[in-house]
């Protein structure tokens, strides 16, 4: 999996397969001219958050040449799905990036550093294979999908066997730094443990990662790996309602894998039973009461409700607004008809984007809107384009066509 020896590197302006692109969604009349601005600064954004390392002749994608110098497993993939709207193999080699350093035990490394060295203790959130397949369904390419289809299997499997699928039915992250696979590294969520949580969040990923999975069977004419993987996924749905629904929350919450006992903190993790759509319509409500609930959600979306005793509304990520995980939450409330509030807390975020005229920041401050952490930040340019260019089409979960 390489890409050719005469590909530059280091930061870029966009190509012109990128402003091609862009000058498309000029025609939309839904766009404002505030939105088709902050496109091109996201598009600005990660092509200039192209690095020279290690990865080389792959041209990696940093979050944020200002403040980490390297590659980073989620990120990446973030970068991807926005990335393959105007070029697949610029995307693709996000993903190839990780692949071709994979872990004999199946699972994926954390980070590539600029220079030399990487983190192979642990990994982060399993949604490579997903973002996969979108590229796939919007840029097919035979001979990638047969290298990466083994690879992802063999991924599937690390999770199964080394972080509770097997034993358990749900998962939970681990490894030497658990809360730093999960990729919320301070969050409340964690301040009793992480590693022995089942989370809302990664279950939800494998089932994402499942469909995608069955996705990629489908193409590959493997009929009978897609419906494995389709009956995974539609087991492991079943499992997350029925043991991290919390009846006294109202919500879905992280359980505790031995005492069973609920961790009562509520997150946008707690909404992404709604993205990947196996929730009941009512207790798809439930989450929408609290979504519009000024004390929990609204209308900034924090990574922990606004009335949590622990809430910091500046704090990484003990309080800020996180563009990539509320546009999931948010993406699944619209999934189940909740467009108003919706809608209103995606302008909120948008605005807040965009009124820091400096930057796309790594986060924002959930009442203030000031941008926080890494400056000119890859992800959060990544779900700016997901959140104009994607809000009002079909939820892209991975699930094949022909699902039945």
């Amino acid at each position: 999996m390489a890409a050719a020896d005469d590909v530059r590197l280091g930061p870029q302006k966009p190509s012109a397969e990128a402003i091609r692109w862009l000058e498309k969604q000029k025609d939309k009349a839904s766009l404002s001219e505030r939105d088709l601005g902050l496109l091109r600064r996201a598009q600005e954004t990660l092509y200039g958050n192209i690095m020279d390392g290690q990865w080389r002749p792959l041209r990696g994608i940093s979050p944020s040449p200002f403040k980490y110098r390297g590659v980073w497993n989620w990120d990446a993939a973030f970068h991807a799905l926005a990335i393959s709207r105007w070029d697949a193999k610029l995307a693709r080699e996000q993903i190839r990036i990780f692949l071709d350093r994979q872990l004999p035990s199946g699972g994926m490394i954390d980070v590539l550093w600029e220079g030399e060295g990487m983190v192979t203790e642990f990994g982060k959130p399993p949604v490579m294979p997903w973002v996969a397949a979108m590229v796939d369904q919007r840029d097919p390419d035979d001979a990638f999908l047969k290298q990466a289809y083994p690879k992802f299997v063999a991924n599937a499997e690390f999770w199964e066997r080394e972080r509770g699928g097997k034993e358990d039915g749900l998962f939970h992250y681990g490894g030497p730094s658990p809360n730093l696979e999960a990729g919320w590294d301070d969050s409340v969520r964690w301040d009793r443990g992480c590693g022995d949580l089942w989370t809302v969040d990664l279950n939800c990923y494998m089932v994402l990662t499942y469909r995608s999975l069955a996705a990629m069977a489908e193409r590959l004419s493997l009929p009978d790996d897609k419906r494995g993987w389709l009956a995974k996924a539609e087991a492991l749905g079943k499992r997350i309602n029925e043991n991290l629904w919390d009846d006294g929350a109202k919500a879905y919450v992280d359980r505790d894998r031995a005492s069973k006992k609920f961790s009562g903190v509520l997150t946008p993790a707690s909404f992404m039973p709604l993205f990947v759509k196996i929730a009941a319509p009512e207790r798809a409500k439930a989450m929408h009461e609290l979504a519009k609930d000024p004390k929990k959600f609204f209308p900034g979306f924090p990574c922990v409700a606004y009335d949590d005793p622990n809430y910091r509304s500046d704090a990484y990520w003990r309080g800020p607004a996180w563009v990539n995980i509320s546009y999931m939450a948010l993406k699944g409330l619209k999934n189940y008809g909740y467009n108003a509030t919706a809608q209103t807390c995606r302008e909120q975020l948008l605005k807040w984007c965009n009124q820091n005229q400096d930057h796309l920041w790594e986060y924002y401050d959930s009442k203030s809107g000031k941008g926080i952490g890494g400056q000119q930040y890859g992800w959060t340019a990544a779900f700016v384009i997901e959140f104009i260019v994607n809000w009002d089409s079909a939820d892209e979960t991975g699930r094949p066509e022909n699902a039945e």
